[in-house]
């Protein structure tokens, strides 16, 4: 409890002045220090100061923005319904998603015109031409050997011909009757590259005694398909005379053929046993290097190459009994039909192709897998 002496918490004194005024005694008002006054310099650095606070508020508002772009696509698709089992197929392609056909190899007639999208309402293979336009995708640049690539029907012989040994006399209509679409089949036993060379007059078993060479040139095809080699190299020892016979009759034929498209076929390998027992030069150790040869000399020339062998060996490089006579070298009936569909799916591209279901030209992977996907 205070005392009668204790006043509470001391209050300071204010040093106040007074005056009379009118009769009344009136307090002085308080002098107002003098304002200071900021310097230039003080002024700048003021500047400067609202200067980088407007740069953070930019800068957060950037950042806050960036995080918006980044989030609200996340929301969304956690929103959406996720596609079921039962929920319809539709293509995450763009509208412009293109059908791409193969650009076609050089020296082929194929067209380069201009690239054109077709709608993806109209998925599958298309049939292009020239009032629709094209559309390509690029094929590797030379490639080693022609690939699986097109898909045509025997209709592509048509214009065709083909130059071989026995192995090819066997699509003659006198021998096995081989569908090759009407093409002119120059197939004679026991020939060589030098028998196409020294112009030797053979016998061909639907026309009889005939020169090659002279055949070829009075036809003009459009493509020829040659297999040739299988006689000369029976035996081991004469790789370099037969590979400068092989370059010579390509000249000839290319000089009698000037607008003819070369398909050079690889010399087949024989059977395991055969091979083993009385044609050794066929086996295939040593006919891969005699058409790695042949691949070179068709690259030097400007000719399609078919690796041909590998579609007829079997695990160990020989050829497959399953395709192959008794004789360990010649072709069964269901060889020629292997052959044949071989050939219809080793083309390069050309427009004037004729189309069928499944070719590549018209379908990349990625459509492919698309429309193996839809019910």
């Amino acid at each position: 409890m205070p005392t009668p002496n204790d006043r509470g918490p001391h209050r300071p004194r204010t040093n106040i002045q007074y005056h009379v005024e009118n009769g009344w005694v009136v307090p002085d008002q308080p002098q107002t220090p003098p304002r200071r006054t900021s310097t230039q310099e003080q002024r700048r650095a003021a500047a400067r100061r609202a200067r980088a606070k407007r740069r953070r508020r930019r800068q957060l508002a950037l950042i806050g923005t960036a995080c918006g772009i980044l989030v609200v696509p996340g929301v969304i698709t956690a929103l959406l319904p996720a596609k079921g089992a039962d929920a319809p197929l539709t293509s995450d392609a763009p509208a412009n998603t293109r059908l791409v056909a193969p650009v076609p190899y050089a020296g082929s007639n194929g067209s380069t015109g201009t690239a054109q999208a077709l709608n993806w309402g109209t998925v599958g293979p298309q049939r292009q031409s020239a009032d629709t336009g094209y559309t390509y995708t690029a094929l590797p640049a030379a490639p080693a050997a022609l690939p699986e690539f097109g898909r045509v029907d025997t209709s592509w012989f048509a214009d065709a011909a083909f130059l071989g040994d026995s192995l090819t006399a066997g699509f003659c209509a006198n021998e096995y009757n081989i569908d090759v679409g009407g093409a002119l089949v120059c197939g004679y036993e026991g020939i060589s590259p030098n028998t196409i060379v020294n112009r030797t007059t053979v016998t061909n078993p639907d026309r009889g005694e005939e020169v090659p060479l002279d055949v070829l040139a009075a036809a003009q095809p459009a493509k020829l398909y040659i297999l040739i080699g299988t006689n000369a190299l029976v035996q081991p020892g004469n790789d370099d005379s037969f590979l400068a016979y092989y370059g010579k009759m390509l000249d000839d034929l290319r000089t009698a053929l000037p607008n003819t498209v070369f398909y050079v076929q690889s010399v087949l390998p024989a059977t395991q046993e055969k091979a083993a027992d009385s044609l050794p030069g066929l086996a295939p150790d040593r006919l891969a290097v005699i058409n790695a040869a042949i691949q070179q000399l068709c690259v030097e020339r400007g000719c399609y190459y078919l690796d041909l062998s590998a579609e007829f060996a079997d695990d160990a490089g020989y050829l497959s009994t399953e395709f192959s006579q008794p004789d360990g070298v010649h072709l069964t009936v269901s060889g020629y039909s292997r052959w044949v569909s071989y050939l219809c799916t080793h083309v390069p591209y050309s427009k004037d192709n004729p189309y069928q279901a499944g070719s590549t030209y018209y379908l990349s992977e990625d459509m492919k897998g698309l429309l193996s996907d839809l019910p």
